[in-house]
């Protein structure tokens, strides 16, 4: 499928008459499904070795008490299915870092959701945080799908951030916002007149024993990963309806939301490891949302999760829900516009201070418009990598 690079997408309802900060496109790489799973991020990580060692020096190489401590929960975890495995061993072996290490990165998102979200008690960085939006513009009926990725250390995860484009028999299967050594799908796109979007968003454990459960099903049960699973079905779902199914009924080891969008609609779960526990569809009444879009940040809100009000992240400060500064700009918004929606995104009521990565994507439009963002810096336009399919 041919692609069409706009150089500059004008956006003039998101400038202002400050200056505007420069974003910064992510680095592209084609990840070839068909070779040798340790070989298929080797270009990935000769380009990005210097921050993955930064990284790993930083947190890992002189804290002997941690490494034995991730040496010991690799060990109890045991090998990843062979494909996931053979792709740590990869990236352990062009990285010079021993495997445990490359393999307890993978259990980053399990980890942190031991926690409460105020401080993470179980690794010693924090995030990811996230906003995700699915909205229509009702003047031409075009979906769109925009998020934030937040996640501390801001810099350094900011630095290991690319789009992978994952290809089969020389032809594009998906593309996915990847942070490199980390083999899982945070936001995705899978091309086609059905096709859909993906972003997946923390949720933070709901119930008294959550944490047992997550530990069995991480442990005991040997479930396969959440991100694992997320990405092989945004690789084998045929369509949206398929992925929607997949998505819901799939067996995860802890909570997360999915938001996705496809051609004219969306949907965003609630997901519970072994099924979901709220549904929002786009067009269908929902809580305090006009029938337009529907969000989700990192928490419950239609059932009133206090915790949204303790959320540390935001630029504004405690005791500002990002997702209700959202809605409030979008419920005085006239049209849903992509302009519209990134402007949302980008207010600092929204974005948090380590809001790393954006995009706004659109089956409807195929748009792929994703970039880094400038940290802790507001006013950016919407003018850099976009991508119409």
């Amino acid at each position: 499928m041919r692609l069409f690079f706009a150089s500059a997408l004008i956006l003039s309802s998101v400038s202002t008459s400050c200056a505007q900060e420069a974003r910064k496109p992510l680095t592209e790489f084609k990840i070839n499904l068909d070779v040798d799973p340790e070989e298929r991020f080797v270009e990935v990580i000769q380009h990005f070795n210097s921050s993955v060692q930064a990284f790993y020096e930083k947190f890992f190489a002189h804290d002997a008490p941690l490494r034995l401590a991730i040496r010991g929960l690799s060990a109890k975890r045991g090998a990843e299915v062979d494909e996931l495995q053979a792709e740590i061993r990869g990236i352990a072996k062009y990285t010079g870092i021993p495997e445990y290490d490359i393999h307890a990165v993978q259990l980053l998102y399990e980890l942190q959701t031991v926690m409460v979200p105020i401080l993470n008690i179980t690794v010693p960085w924090s995030g990811p945080g996230c906003t995700g939006i699915v909205a229509v513009n009702k003047q031409n009926g075009q979906v769109y799908h925009a998020r934030n990725l937040d996640f501390s250390p801001a810099q350094l995860m900011q630095d290991l951030t690319y789009t992978g484009i994952f290809m089969r028999n020389g032809s594009e299967v998906f593309r996915a916002q990847m942070i490199a050594a980390y083999s899982s799908v945070v936001t995705g796109m899978k091309l086609g007149t059905n096709g859909f979007t993906f972003e997946t968003n923390t949720r933070y454990l709901d119930h008294v024993g959550g944490n047992k459960q997550l530990l069995k099903n991480l442990f005991s049960e040997k479930r396969p990963l959440n991100g694992w699973t997320n990405r092989k079905i945004l690789e084998m779902a045929a369509d949206y309806e398929a992925a929607v199914a997949d998505y819901s009924t799939a067996k995860y080891i802890t909570t997360q939301y999915v938001i996705m969008a496809g051609a004219k609609k969306g949907t965003i779960l609630a997901r519970d490891p072994d099924g979901v526990a709220h549904r929002m569809v786009l067009g269908q009444e929902n809580y305090d949302c006009r029938d337009d879009y529907i969000i989700v940040t990192n928490f419950d809100y239609y059932w009133h999760d206090i915790r949204e009000w303790f959320d540390y992240t935001s630029r504004i400060g405690l005791g500002h829900s990002r997702r209700v500064n959202a809605m409030k700009i979008m419920n005085s918004t006239a049209t849903l516009t992509p302009e519209a929606l990134f402007a949302t995104i980008n207010d600092d009521g929204v974005a948090a201070t380590d809001t790393i990565f954006q995009a706004v994507m659109s089956i409807d439009a195929g748009l792929w418009n994703v970039s880094l963002n400038p940290l802790f810096h507001k006013n950016t336009t919407m003018e850099s990598s976009a991508v119409f399919v």
